[in-house]
C-alpha cells in the first residue's frame, strides 16, 4: 500500500513537532490521502544480510544516503517487481536544528518517509525528546528497548511512526520513520537498525 506524498510526511512531521517544544524545532504539515496502488509488502524469506558497521558520520548531509531505496525494499520484503525511488527533499534548517528528509515512493505516491534531524548542543536530552514525542502523539505509544538511546512507536492517522534518538558528541540525532500501518513495526525497526550505526 502506498500513500500519497504528504500523508506519511505529515505524521512524521507531527512527531517531530511533538519534540519541538523541547528541542526547538518546528514542522510544517502537508495534506494527502491514503491510496492503494496494488503494492503489498511480503515477509522476506530470509533476514537482511549482515554487513560490517560503517563508521559514524561526523556530519549528516543526506537522509537518502543513509537509507538507499534498495535497502528499504529489501528490508520491507517487497515482491520481485517492487520498485521504489528515493527522493531527497530540500533541507529544512533553522538556528535550532537541521532536518534531512527522504521520500520513498513510486508514480508520485509515497510508501515511506524517513527524516533525520540534527539538534546541536542537545545530546543530553535524548530521553526528554522521546518523552515529548510520546506524550504529544495523542496515541497509544510503545517504547522500543535496545534501539538507539531511546525509541518509541505509535499509530496515528493511518500511519505507523517510529522515532529514535541517538546522541553524537554534542548533537542529538532524531530519526523518524513513517509508513502506512500495513508495514509492521518490526520492519521500521530493521530500517532504523540499518541507519543507527552510521549516525
Amino acid at each position: 500500500m502506498l500513500m500519497k506524498r504528504g500523508r506519511t510526511r505529515r505524521s512524521a512531521e507531527m512527531a517531530v513537532a511533538m519534540a519541538a517544544v523541547l528541542i526547538g524545532g518546528s514542522a510544517c504539515g502537508g495534506d494527502g490521502q491514503q491510496a492503494d496502488a496494488g503494492v503489498a509488502w511480503e515477509a522476506p524469506t530470509s533476514s537482511a544480510p549482515q554487513v560490517s558497521a560503517p563508521a559514524r558520520l561526523a556530519e549528516i548531509t543526506s537522509a537518502c544516503k543513509l537509507l538507499p531505496a534498495e535497502v528499504t525494499v529489501k528490508v520491507l520484503g517487497g515482491s520481485a517487481d517492487t520498485k521504489l525511488s528515493a527522493e531527497e527533499q530540500p533541507v529544512d534548517e533553522t538556528e535550532a536544528r537541521r532536518r534531512y528528509s527522504c521520500a520513498y515512493g513510486r508514480d508520485g505516491q509515497e510508501a515511506l518517509s524517513f527524516i533525520v534531524q540534527v539538534n546541536p548542543d542537545r545530546a543530553d536530552t535524548a530521553r526528554e525528546s522521546i518523552d515529548a514525542i510520546a506524550n504529544g502523539s495523542g496515541a497509544k505509544t510503545t517504547r522500543i528497548e535496545d534501539l538507539g538511546t531511546d525509541a518509541v512507536t505509535y499509530e496515528s492517522d493511518g500511519a505507523r511512526v517510529l522515532a529514535v534518538v541517538v546522541p553524537y558528541e554534542k548533537e542529538l540525532r532524531l530519526l523518524l520513520f513513517t509508513g502506512p500501518t500495513i508495514v509492521p513495526q518490526s520492519k521500521l525497526t530493521e530500517l532504523a537498525q540499518h541507519v543507527i550505526p552510521q549516525i
